[in-house]
C-alpha cells in the first residue's frame, strides 16, 4: 500500500495531537505543551533509528501527560518492531476516540491502522479502517489510492478502478495514479487502456521509474521485446538501486529465457 501505507510520521501534525492535552499526571510532573512538542520530535526520530527505545519512551512520556501523541509514537514504534497487530489495535483505537474536530487527522490515523493491518496480513480490517477514513475525509486521496492498493492486491480490481477514477479527479497531475491504473488495466488484460495510462504518466515525469516498469511489462504482454528491453535497461541506467530496477532484472531475466 500506500499502497497501502507509505505514511511518514513527520506527515502527522504534532499540533493536532497535542492540542488540549490535559491526561492527569502519574507519577511525574506534566509536561508543557512545547516540551510535548519536542518530545513527539524526538519520538519520530527514534520510531526509525531504534523502534525499542521509541516504545518504552513513548510508555514513559505517557505517563507525563503525552496523551494520543505519545500513544500513536508507541503504535509506530510496534509497526517498527513488526508487532502489526498491536500497531493496527492501537491506531484504530486512536482514531476511534480522537474529537469530531481532528476527522482529519483522525483519517490519517485510520490510513495508518490499515498500513498495520496490511503488513499483519489482514487486509479485510485494512479495508475497514480505509472505509472509515474516507467517512471522515471522503476527498482523501491518498486514502483512495490505499484503498484502491487493497483491493488490488484482493483481486478486485474493477473496485480498484472506481477508487483511482475518483483519485485522478481530485490530482490529475500525479503521474503515478496513472500508473496504479495502468497496473489495473494490465491485470484486466485491457492493454490499450494501460498503454493510455502509462502514456499520460511518462508526459507529465519522463523516466519515471515505475511507469517504464510497466510499459516494459506491457511491450513484453504484447510480444514487444526488444522495446520491453529498453524501458527496462533504462530503469537500471536511471535507478540502478530502485525496487523498480530489482523488478526490472527479473523481467529481463524472463525475456532472457524466452529468447532461448
Amino acid at each position: 500500500m500506500r499502497r497501502c501505507g507509505t505514511w511518514t510520521a513527520a506527515g502527522l501534525t504534532v499540533g493536532f495531537f497535542l492540542a488540549g492535552v490535559g491526561a492527569p499526571a502519574l507519577a511525574q510532573e506534566r509536561l508543557s505543551e512545547a516540551e510535548n512538542e519536542q518530545q513527539y520530535a524526538a519520538c519520530m526520530v527514534l520510531v526509525d533509528q531504534d523502534p525499542a527505545g521509541a516504545l518504552e519512551s513513548a510508555v514513559e512520556w505517557e505517563k507525563r501527560n503525552g496523551g494520543d501523541a505519545a500513544e500513536h509514537c508507541q503504535a509506530l514504534a510496534l509497526i517498527g518492531l513488526n508487532r502489526y497487530e498491536d500497531a493496527g489495535v492501537l491506531l484504530e483505537r486512536i482514531a476511534q476516540t480522537l474529537p469530531n474536530v481532528k476527522a482529519p487527522l483522525a483519517s490519517e490515523v485510520f490510513g495508518q491502522a490499515a498500513y498495520a493491518w496490511m503488513l499483519a496480513g489482514k487486509p479485510e480490517r485494512a479495508l475497514h479502517d480505509l472505509n472509515e477514513g474516507l467517512k471522515l475525509a471522503p476527498d482523501s486521496a491518498e486514502l483512495l489510492l490505499d484503498r484502491a492498493g487493497v483491493y488490488g492486491e484482493s483481486g478486485m480490481f474493477f473496485e480498484a478502478l472506481d477508487d483511482l477514477n475518483a483519485a485522478v479527479d481530485l490530482l490529475p497531475d500525479r503521474a503515478d495514479i496513472y500508473v496504479y491504473r495502468a497496473s489495473t488495466y494490465i491485470a484486466l488484460n485491457e492493454l490499450d487502456l494501460a498503454a493510455d495510462n502509462l502514456d499520460k504518466a511518462l508526459s507529465l515525469a519522463p523516466d519515471f521509474p515505475e511507469a517504464l516498469l510497466q510499459r516494459g511489462r506491457l511491450f513484453s504482454l504484447q510480444g514487444e521485446a526488444d522495446a520491453a528491453r529498453r524501458d527496462f535497461m533504462r530503469i537500471l541506467e536511471i535507478a540502478p538501486q530502485s525496487a523498480a530496477a530489482e523488478a526490472s532484472q527479473r523481467q529481463l531475466e524472463k525475456l532472457d529465457i524466452k529468447a532461448e
